[in-house]
């Protein structure tokens, strides 16, 4: 085992936090392990030095780290902190779909939650708004959550993407 010091790419970073790639407990553990800072032989520990070396040369063709220059070469990942008002809307989402759809609430809360930021907030806008008009409790006030929460986000609706949906409104099953 060498002394190389190996830090997670962009794509590793990214895999620590969405589990996209389907990687193994292990694999998953030293690709967590490898920060930058020490070198990838302190983890003999962990696994038998064969077996990391395999790990991390899988990890190596995957793209999920590269060799570190020096321990302080890899900035540690600054963690995401959303906005005030991003919180605020997400938690005015949260309550409204809660008292609006009751036990059917907890798919379109996990979306709301999973959201980290506007963009990816404003994809989850449709599918919450589609689950309240199709309640009974939130179908008369859809319209009305649904453009509080996008001026919030500065999200302008046109007259007519509104007429559409009260449109939507209007016809949809009592």
């Amino acid at each position: 085992m060498s002394p190389v010091i190996y830090a997670k790419t962009a794509k590793g970073r990214n895999e620590v936090a969405q589990r996209c790639l389907g990687l193994n407990s292990r694999q998953r553990t030293v690709l967590i392990m490898l920060d930058g800072r020490k070198p990838c032989a302190a983890l003999t520990g962990l696994l038998p030095a064969q077996q990391l070396d395999t790990i991390v040369g899988e990890l190596l063709a995957m793209e999920l780290i590269g060799p570190c220059s020096s321990p302080s070469a890899v900035p540690p990942p600054q963690p995401h902190v959303p906005s005030p008002e991003l919180v605020r809307v997400k938690t005015e989402m949260v309550k409204t779909a809660e008292a609006c759809l009751g036990l059917m609430a907890a798919e379109v809360v996990r979306r709301i939650e999973q959201a980290g930021d506007r963009h990816e907030l404003l994809g989850v806008i449709g599918h919450w708004h589609m689950a309240l008009q199709a309640s009974k409790h939130g179908r008369d006030s859809a319209l009305e959550h649904v453009e509080r929460v996008r001026a919030s986000l500065a999200v302008h609706t046109t007259e007519s993407a509104a007429r559409r949906m009260e449109d939507t409104r209007a016809s949809a099953p009592a």
